[in-house]
């Protein structure tokens, strides 16, 4: 690189937007056309992600000054502050965090006549209802946090323990005992681990995509998720469609940015 690209490349910078993942921080900086110049990753809550970056921010990350906007209601507000608002439920309690409302937003904005169930596909799983442009109801379920980092989601034991568990839930437990243990374990345990949380997933979340048209979106925390609760709820016979996770971020933010 030569004198002078390094600033050159800083300069063209038009925008910066932050999102906070459980256990993922992300800062990706842009130029005037949307084309995504760097991207930078970290623990959660790093501060030094934007280092060297001069732009305005826009942020899905959950900020003790802003307060949760209550459902139902659109994902994104009108205007504000470069922070993007958390969703609140009152009943059952629960919170939808920026960075999930950011890909719902983006979704909304490529497809804004969209009806059916959003199932954001993390370390958690977040199945959302919207409906006339707005967020109506959300679940959450704790999906594939319950995974130790060696469970594998292709091993020979997973389609088994994924029907089992989804006509069977009370029967997770016993698919996650081999894996609790200290010691090597066969692919087919880690396997089976996997598809027993993704089966008791769909198990708890069946009120929620019964007869609906459900879009899965991938999320960094859960690589590969998606595409097998797509395949999962598919078999089902539900009307699903895989989505980018990271796209409809990224457009959610920037129609977010827009606003503000």
């Amino acid at each position: 690189m030569g004198p002078g690209q390094t600033g050159d490349r800083m300069a063209a910078i038009a925008w910066i937007a932050l999102s906070e993942d459980p256990g993922l921080f992300q800062a990706r900086a842009f130029d005037m056309s949307g084309a995504l110049i760097e991207q930078r990753t970290a623990p959660q809550g790093s501060a030094a992600l934007c280092a060297g970056w001069q732009a305005p921010v826009v942020a899905a990350r959950l900020h003790p000054d802003v307060a949760p906007r209550p459902l139902p209601c659109a994902p994104l507000p009108d205007a504000g502050n470069p922070d993007l608002p958390a969703l609140r439920q009152a009943t059952p309690p629960e919170i939808v965090h920026p960075a999930e409302v950011a890909r719902i937003a983006g979704l909304l904005a490529a497809q804004p006549q969209f009806d059916g169930v959003v199932w954001l596909c993390g370390a958690t799983s977040l199945w959302a209802h919207l409906s006339a442009g707005e967020v109506v109801s959300v679940t959450r379920t704790a999906s594939a946090a319950l995974l130790p980092p060696a469970a594998r989601c292709d091993g020979p034991g997973f389609a088994g323990a994924l029907a089992d568990c989804l006509s069977r839930p009370e029967r997770l437990l016993r698919h996650l005992a081999p894996v609790t243990e200290t010691r090597a374990l066969p692919e087919a345990a880690t396997g089976a681990a996997a598809g027993a949380v993704l089966g008791a997933d769909l198990a708890a979340a069946k009120p929620w995509w019964l007869g609906q048209q459900v879009l899965a979106l991938d999320c960094a925390t859960a690589p590969g998720w998606a595409a097998l609760g797509a395949q999962a709820l598919s078999a089902q016979g539900v009307q699903v469609t895989q989505g980018d996770g990271e796209a409809a971020l990224v457009a959610g933010l920037a129609t977010f940015g827009g606003r503000t």
